[in-house]
């Protein structure tokens, strides 16, 4: 039993699955109601994704969002992370904008030691600059994991007394990076870089750093 949650707290101190939906606060407009992005990265792993965000119609400016990304290797799908957020700019003077997403997640880790399904949260605050097409922020990101689902493979071959089931939460990680943007009509792309840290500051990541590019595409 201590093998296992050894094992699982290796594998959820690495969330190198990515997210994305970057959003310029100033160009956002209500002809232009539906975002889709496409992003490639490396964060754990060179990794790939999709995400979708829908402006919703109010005065004040909040858009919700979905996304899946998965890492590059023969078995498609092995590892994935599926992700619905809600952001919104709550407060801006001129082009300084502050921002807050928070996220739900869902994530799956596959070895031949074990399956593990994750559920997790996390909230993204973010201060920038932007202008009506280009636009810099610093961010910072904390992700927890909830719980976690074990489905054992060949540790039961090891322990046969070992059970499957659900793990409480083991802790969460910091991110702090940079981010950047730059809008040609209804396309962008977008650059972030940081660096990751444990919960605790100490028992930080092997590889703590993270990257990602995002392709954008507004449209009615």
């Amino acid at each position: 039993m201590k093998t296992s949650i050894f094992f699982l707290f290796i594998l959820l101190s690495c969330p190198y699955l990515l997210k994305a939906q970057e959003i310029n606060w100033r160009n956002l407009d209500t002809t232009s109601m539906h975002i889709i992005s496409a992003q490639i990265g490396a964060d754990y792993g060179t990794v790939y994704g999709l995400s979708y965000g829908y402006q919703l119609p109010f005065k004040h400016p909040i858009v919700i969002g979905a996304g899946i990304s998965v890492p590059f290797g023969k078995h498609f799908m092995d590892d994935y992370k599926v992700d619905v957020n809600a952001q919104s700019e709550i407060w801006h003077s001129n082009s300084f904008s502050f921002a807050i997403k928070p996220g739900m997640m869902m994530r799956r880790y596959h070895s031949e030691a074990a399956s593990l399904y994750n559920i997790g949260a996390e909230i993204t605050t973010t201060l920038g600059y932007y202008k009506n097409n280009w636009g810099v922020a610093i961010e910072a990101n904390y992700d927890r994991s909830c719980a976690t689902y074990i489905e054992h493979v060949t540790l039961k071959e090891y322990y046969p007394g070992i059970q499957d089931g659900w793990y409480d939460s083991t802790g969460g990680n910091f991110k702090f990076g940079v981010k950047g943007n730059y809008w040609m009509k209804s396309i962008g792309i977008s650059l972030k870089a940081g660096k990751i840290f444990g919960q605790n500051f100490s028992d930080n990541p092997t590889l703590p750093y993270y990257f990602e590019l995002s392709v954008l595409k507004r449209f009615q």
